[in-house]
């Protein structure tokens, strides 16, 4: 099994999904004048939040809808709607197709982006910081770490390294490393594949990953990594060329693709918007590699 270290205990953006406006979403009473819950303000009153001119665009062809703000690393199925937890919050256009109403959703789960975090160095960089948001399933990242090379720290004496996991588990710290990283800052370590590590791994102890780019790890557990790369095996003696089915699936190291459909405007990144509130940051991990 694997469990999160140092994460979030919620979970950016994409495409506006358009709405037809009427009854306040899930049953919420708004405000004199506003269709929205009891978070949703007016133009023009303190709290409303302008529109990028995407949305602005958006709005023009939708009039009398919710443009909602769905963070593009939630990749559902085609068709798929997105969950409540996916979307930062949601405008209304009125009949002449003009923003009228902003409606803030409480219920957002922030996504790497949101949290300002670098981008990763790796595809199980990438993993780490969906899991830890909530956007990629654990399995995914058990997957993704079983066969992959990883940077494994070590004592002064060249032994695995053994450090407690936030839940007092002790585990071999492992990280992602690249040219990009200032070698001289980085723990002492040694580059090898996980399934060497397993070879190399005391019984009872377990490996903990650890992000090079952002402040989250994740604990997995040694019969969960060898139980993956039996599978990974097994789907390649299959003829398999992608690997398993995930529940993630995406473009570079994982991160899903911005998608444009029917109703939807693609969107530029969470930060492009500028203004918004500082999401609490997770623990950090205090054996987590400097990066320079």
């Amino acid at each position: 099994m694997t469990s999160s270290s140092g994460t979030p205990d919620d979970e950016q953006q994409n495409p506006a999904e358009a709405d037809p406006a009427g009854d306040p979403a899930d049953g919420g009473s708004g405000t004199a004048g506003t269709q929205g819950g009891p978070g949703a303000v007016l133009k023009g009153q303190e709290g409303f939040r302008e529109p990028p001119e995407d949305y602005v665009k958006a709005a023009k062809v939708a009039p009398d809808h919710w443009l909602s703000i769905i963070d593009r690393h939630w990749n559902g199925d085609e068709g798929e709607p997105p969950p409540s937890w996916a979307s930062l919050g949601r405008w209304r256009s009125d009949e002449s197709g003009e923003i009228v109403e902003w409606e803030e959703n409480t219920d957002y789960r922030p996504s790497p982006d949101a949290y300002g975090w670098a981008p990763p160095i790796s595809p199980v960089d990438a993993a780490v910081q969906l899991v830890a948001t909530g956007y990629a399933s654990e399995e995914l990242f058990a997957l993704m770490l079983a066969d992959a090379e990883v940077a494994v720290c070590v004592d002064e004496n060249g032994g695995l390294a053994v450090t407690d996991a936030q839940d007092g588990t002790e585990a071999v710290p492992v990280f992602s490393t690249s040219p990009e990283l200032d070698d001289a800052k980085l723990p002492p370590h040694e580059v090898m594949s996980v399934p060497d590590l397993l070879e190399r791994l005391p019984e009872g102890k377990e490996v903990l990953f650890l992000s090079s780019s952002a402040p989250v790890g994740q604990l997995v557990t040694a019969s969960a990594l060898r139980e993956s790369k039996a599978d990974l095996e097994r789907y390649e003696a299959e003829g398999g060329d992608d690997g398993p089915e995930t529940e993630t699936e995406g473009g570079e190291y994982g991160r899903p693709e911005t998608k444009t459909e029917d109703n939807r405007t693609e969107l530029p990144d969470i930060a492009a918007f500028g203004g918004w509130p500082d999401f609490a940051e997770p623990a950090v991990a205090d054996e987590r590699p400097e990066t320079s």
